[in-house]
């Protein structure tokens, strides 16, 4: 009975081929999914800037703030040249989403996604 319970309890601990691969796969698309969530926040912000000061007025402090922060963790977690090439990349999509849907609607509807966020990047 007890070499039973042993080898039950060694069962549980064991580490299974595969969980580990599993685990680091899992960490690798969280991570992808943090830098493109950060990548597309560069470029909302470099969006806002260039078209919604015709339409609201933008906390400059907040936006610089936020794109600044952003940067440099997508600095950190790339290396420079990749975070500058995928944040060019970035602004290209945006500017074709400003093109289809027009300025004014792409900011409306950046300040109703962002303005609920906590960081109020939109004044008015």
């Amino acid at each position: 009975m007890t070499r039973a319970l042993l080898f039950a309890a060694l069962l549980g601990t064991a580490v299974v081929p595969g969980t580990a691969r599993a685990a680091e796969e899992a960490d690798d698309t969280k991570r992808a999914e943090t830098i493109r969530g950060l990548v597309r926040i560069v470029g909302a912000q470099a969006g806002i800037v260039l078209h919604c000061r015709k339409h609201y007025t933008i906390d400059d402090t907040v936006s610089e703030g936020l794109s600044r922060t952003v940067r440099r963790a997508l600095d950190a977690g790339l290396g420079h040249q990749r975070a500058r090439n995928a944040i060019a990349e970035e602004g290209r999509r945006v500017a074709d989403e400003i093109a289809a849907v027009g300025p004014e609607q792409w900011c409306a509807d950046q300040r109703d996604l962002l303005n609920t966020d906590g960081v109020r990047v939109f004044i008015d």
